[in-house]
């Protein structure tokens, strides 16, 4: 065989390699927070949630490789993606007041939808000041305190936060409201005030660098390609509600 006829078939090998439809392919691992009831073990053990059905959806539009989903508690998800032991992290709501800069991940450059947070205290005690809650002893989830400007404590569940306010344990609970609300009217709890603290974006975490890069691209693409069908819409009103003006403590419970 000439050194011309090898030459000629290895170009031929590197053409049609290039054209083959998984000669690009990637798969993808994302870790979904674990938050009840958007992201949970459903009875069969498989993950189910409005969070997990988002990334169902992205691996739907993502046609170059499988995205693989794991469920971990909020803080580990995200240590997960900073240690690239997965590729995204979602849903996560940066502060706007913390630059990207300083935070040891990066986010998607398109958000997932918009999230009212919520104040919860007491209703038979005074409104606490927005402007002072550092004063207080107020909570937020495990793993969600970089969003705070003042000292804020952490815990596991919305469950936990809602119950530990109602005792008079805590002065305050800072969470989203849909997954809150909705362990107030399960329980019929009375005794609550509910105040519009922020409203943020739900995003997704990536890795900082080329990388990183490389998975944004991936996974905004297929954000606006769900946007542009309003399939995420649909998904997205399930878990993400603009904030109700509604009181407990008005409740005929």
């Amino acid at each position: 065989m000439t050194k011309k006829m090898i030459i000629l078939m290895l170009s031929a090998v590197l053409f049609f390699s290039a054209f083959r439809p998984d000669a690009m392919a990637r798969d993808l691992i994302a870790s979904v927070g674990i938050i009840p009831p958007h992201a949970e073990k459903g009875e069969d053990g498989q993950p189910q949630g409005g969070f997990v059905e988002v990334v169902k959806a992205i691996d739907r539009v993502y046609t170059d490789g499988h995205i693989s989903i794991r469920l971990f508690p909020i803080a580990r998800a995200i240590s997960n993606v900073v240690n690239k032991h997965s590729d995204f992290f979602i849903p996560y709501i940066p502060n706007p007041k913390v630059r990207v800069e300083t935070l040891p991940f990066a986010f998607t450059s398109e958000a997932i939808v918009k999230v009212s947070f919520v104040l919860y205290s007491r209703a038979d005690r005074p409104a606490l000041p927005m402007n002072k809650l550092g004063d207080y002893k107020v909570e937020t989830l495990r793993g969600a305190a970089p969003h705070f400007s003042f000292p804020i404590g952490e815990i596991d569940s919305f469950r936990q936060g809602i119950q530990k306010v109602v005792a008079g344990r805590t002065d305050g609970f800072i969470a989203e409201q849909d997954a809150t609300d909705k362990i107030i009217r399960e329980n019929k709890i009375k005794n609550i005030r509910r105040t519009l603290y922020a409203t943020w974006d739900s995003s997704i975490v990536i890795p900082k660098g080329p990388e990183g890069r490389e998975i944004d691209r991936i996974v905004s693409d297929a954000l606006l390609e769900l946007k542009r069908t309003g399939e995420l819409r649909k998904i997205t009103d399930k878990i993400h509600r603009p904030f109700s003006d509604w009181q407990p403590y008005e409740m005929n419970w």
